[in-house]
Parts: C-alpha cells; sequence; structure tokens
C-alpha cells in the first residue's frame, strides 16, 4: 500500500497492475479513436480492450488470490465455474454495449480510459487499471486489513472483511459499467440488456466472494489481507493527468 505526506490531500486508488502490452494496447486505442476513422474498426478495438483490461482483472481479483486462499480443487472448480460465467457475462455485456457506437461515445470511452489506466509517480513505466475511491470506503478497508494483522479471532470480523470486498466489487462495477452505460447513447433494449448483464456480474462476483471467504481460516487470511493491500494506492495519477504534466 503505497502512502503520501500526511499534509497531503491524497487521491484513493484500487487497482491492479497491468503489462507493459496492454498499456501500450490502452494508449492505442485512445490514440486511434482520437484519430478517428472507420468506427466499425473502432468499436471492435475498444471492445477488445476494455475486455483485455477486464480479463487482467479477473486474474488479480480471482486467481490470485484462488491461489493464496489454497482452495480444494472441488472448490476450486465450483469457483471457477462461477468465475467463468461472470467473464462471459461481462464479455457479452462490452461487446453488445461497443456495437455500432458513434464517434463521440468512442471519444468519451477514449478520455475514460485515459482516466481508468494510472502511472506511478516514481516510475511511469509500471501502469495500473484503476478507480478511485472515496475516502471513507479506502479507510473502512484499511481498517479492516489493520483488523487481520492484530486480531487472529477472524470470526470477530469475517463479515466486515467480505462487506469490504463486496464494497470494492461495487464501487468497480458502477466505475468500469454503470457510469459508462449511462453516459452512452443506447436504446432501451440494449441497456436493459446491459442492465441484466451488470446485474448478473455483480451477483455473480459476489457470490465467489462468500465461497471463498466464509471457511477461510486466520493462516489463510492474513497473506490474502497483504496481497489486497498492494492494490491500493496513492502515489499514482491517471494516464490524462500524466500527459498533461508531459506537455
Amino acid at each position: 500500500m503505497k502512502t503520501t505526506d500526511a499534509n497531503q490531500r491524497a487521491i484513493r486508488y484500487f487497482g491492479y497492475p497491468i503489462s507493459a502490452a496492454l498499456y501500450q494496447q490502452v494508449i492505442a486505442t485512445i490514440e486511434q479513436i482520437q484519430k478517428g476513422g472507420d468506427t466499425e474498426h473502432l468499436c471492435r478495438q475498444s471492445a477488445d480492450t476494455l475486455i483485455a483490461i477486464t480479463d487482467a482483472g479477473f486474474d488479480a481479483y480471482y486467481e490470485q488470490p484462488a491461489k493464496l486462499a489454497g482452495i480444494s480443487p472441488r472448490l476450486k472448480k465450483a469457483t471457477d465455474t462461477g468465475i467463468h460465467a461472470v467473464q462471459k457475462g461481462i464479455h457479452l455485456v462490452i461487446r453488445k454495449l461497443l456495437k455500432n457506437r458513434k464517434i463521440k461515445d468512442l471519444e468519451r470511452l477514449a478520455n475514460n480510459f485515459s482516466y481508468l489506466i494510472c502511472v506511478d509517480n516514481q516510475n511511469p513505466d509500471n501502469a495500473y487499471a484503476c478507480f478511485r475511491l472515496e475516502e471513507d470506503l479506502y479507510q473502512k478497508v484499511v481498517a479492516n486489513m489493520r483488523r487481520v494483522h492484530e486480531d487472529p479471532n477472524i470470526e470477530s470480523y469475517r463479515r466486515d472483511v467480505i462487506d469490504s470486498v463486496e464494497d470494492l466489487i461495487s464501487a468497480g462495477i458502477d466505475m468500469f459499467y454503470t457510469k459508462p452505460v449511462d453516459q452512452a447513447d443506447i436504446g432501451r433494449i440494449t441497456r436493459k440488456a446491459a442492465d441484466l448483464g451488470i446485474h448478473t456480474v455483480q451477483k455473480g462476483s459476489n457470490a465467489v466472494v462468500h465461497r471463498l471467504f466464509k471457511d477461510m481460516d486466520y493462516a489463510t487470511l492474513l497473506p490474502m489481507a497483504e496481497y489486497f493491500e498492494t492494490l491500493l494506492h496513492s502515489e499514482v495519477q491517471t494516464y490524462k493527468h500524466f500527459l498533461r504534466a508531459a506537455h
């Protein structure tokens, strides 16, 4: 967890590292949209990029924690089934949402991309897919992670940890899906399908969280908490602000 000077008003983010290749893919998509061109091609490119970002998120938010949890093959198979259904649902929502979009919608998406991707203040080569956290949620997550470090009696705060993870999922869905859908110029039928997909994603994600955390012992939860702390950031800036500073 990166911190900042106590006298500064830090902007809090929650996010996962992305590869250099994905970082370049996002930048290329932003630049292609800004240049304009065949909107059908740009729609496909935008969907591919957003799907790549979300797939990296599944690795960070599910695959990595699942490895730390050391869950049984049987439980892993069950949770894999649930999470892959969620993942497939997200892909369908993205493809449907970004099909036949107008250039103004794509330009809005490119702008969203520039705020979604963050770079490390000290090392701009390190990039993350981040969303901004409200201060109260950030402090709530930090407080719950601190309890994990200090109190081995997991039953006294297991529900609070689950609530924190669910809150992070909800905040991410709001940032990555609900707000872009609200901004998009889409018809009633497409909107209804997107809303159903988003609801399914959140419901499925929460089910997986409960399955993973409900029986987790302290020895497993501690490294899990330490991992989630690495996803909390203060010393990063959005790609949009990084570009402004560079010019």
